[in-house]
């Protein structure tokens, strides 16, 4: 658990520190999900946080709105994937931070709208993976941290900042589960998220301890993400 807690100084010592609870001039104090259209499309840069390296780029587009189901396709790097959402972006089935494709019931709550400065959630989804039928309970602790405002590609954006704490619940007998940490830079005034950032670390069951220091975490990739192009409103 204290490695966990770690794990958001190293995610990004700013995201930690406490921010402005009351909105920008301009901004609600509480932020109602965005309206969600087919052919609404963004692009972001994907880069390593460690090394600051270029990862490629990713293309979301929005294929169909169906009832309360969102369907975005996913271009990275000439790989086509697909990924579903409720329409106020919970998930419903994609890739977890580090992990592989799961699908998720109820919907794994990333953003509960509506969104305000200070509000908390905690949540258990059943993820389970669609390649081989394995199921995880997996444990969200949520909090919208307060106001930043944030430069990235695409422009300067006033942002409610979220983060998760997640506990993907699939230890085994040689690791244990994988401990996420994840931020999200949300904008009401473009509807989206403009920056994402997100790293995880298990503990290596293999190795040991010598008593002051478990060299036995293994750090998993510390994935940044900012808007390069979005949808006009």
């Amino acid at each position: 658990m204290k490695r966990f807690r770690l794990l958001c100084a190293t995610l990004l010592a700013a995201g930690c520190a406490s921010l402005p609870q009351v909105p920008p001039a301009g901004m609600p104090a509480q932020v109602a999900a965005p309206n969600v259209r087919e052919g609404d499309s963004w692009v972001y840069s994907l880069h390593d946080g460690y090394t600051k390296l270029p990862r490629g780029k990713l293309e979301y587009r929005v294929n169909s709105v169906q009832g309360d189901t969102v369907t975005v396709g996913l271009q990275h790097d000439g790989r086509q994937t697909t990924q579903r959402y409720t329409r106020d972006w919970n998930w419903r089935e994609r890739p977890m931070t580090n992990l592989q494709n799961f699908r998720y019931e109820p919907a794994y709550p990333a953003l509960p709208f509506p969104l305000e400065a200070g509000k908390t959630w905690q949540a258990y989804v059943q993820a389970t993976d669609p390649a081989t039928g394995k199921e995880n309970r997996v444990r969200i602790d949520g909090k919208v941290l307060g106001w930043e405002r944030v430069k990235v590609p695409a422009g300067e954006f006033d942002t409610l900042v979220v983060r998760r704490l997640v506990y993907a619940g699939n230890a085994d007998t040689a690791r244990g589960e994988e401990n996420i940490s994840e931020y999200d830079w949300y904008s009401p005034g473009l509807g989206g998220i403009v920056k994402h950032a997100s790293t995880s670390s298990y503990y290596d069951k293999m190795q040991g301890c010598d008593g002051r220091y478990c060299s036995a975490w293994v750090k998993n990739n510390w994935n940044v993400v900012e808007l390069l192009s979005h949808p006009a409103r």
